[in-house]
């Protein structure tokens, strides 16, 4: 069952030249740094984001799925409550390379900080394997957000730097 964009955490959506489809239990490890008005925030898996997390956790959501040719990845913590940083949403929308080693990319993102929606469209570095294509890891850093829908004064928000890993991506109804 897909859960709404409204779900905290993570969506990871990369093109088919990216990761591909797996039929193991969907994983994720990876660490985000936002500085927002001077102040440092974090959203990460866990030892510095170096922990996996699966689709079973207690702690944490993850779905990772094939949908209209791109890999969706959703990481979720739960422990958040909608409080701090804990929403991040990519979508690549270019890959440049061969599908082997690191590629250059472009990506929009968007980022919750409490009630607060950030956007922005970042370069980024995919990496992929034909040894393990369905493993990839995306990474991007230095990226300025623009504060979404606010009738108030714009906050001012980073990425500092943002990179992470997935694999067991399953197809609609394999899960």
């Amino acid at each position: 069952m897909r859960r709404t964009l409204l779900t905290q955490g993570l969506v990871l959506s990369l093109s088919p030249l990216g990761c591909s489809t797996h039929t193991g239990i969907p994983e994720a490890r990876g660490k985000a740094i936002v500085i927002m008005d001077g102040e440092e925030l974090v959203l990460e898996t866990g030892d510095g984001g170096k922990q996996l997390v699966s689709k079973f956790d207690d702690a944490w959501y993850v779905d990772c799925s094939v949908i209209n040719g791109e890999i969706n990845l959703e990481l979720a913590d739960r422990s958040r409550d909608r409080k701090g940083f804990y929403y991040l949403d990519l979508h690549l929308l270019t890959s440049e390379g061969d599908g082997e080693g690191d590629e250059a990319a472009n990506v929009d993102l968007r980022l919750y900080v409490g009630d607060t929606l950030f956007q922005a469209s970042c370069p980024a570095t995919l990496r992929t394997s034909q040894q393990a294509p369905h493993e990839c890891e995306f990474s991007f850093a230095e990226c300025d957000l623009s504060q979404l829908g606010s009738d108030q004064d714009v906050v001012s928000a980073r990425v500092e730097r943002a990179a992470f890993y997935a694999r067991g991506c399953l197809l609609p109804g394999d899960d």
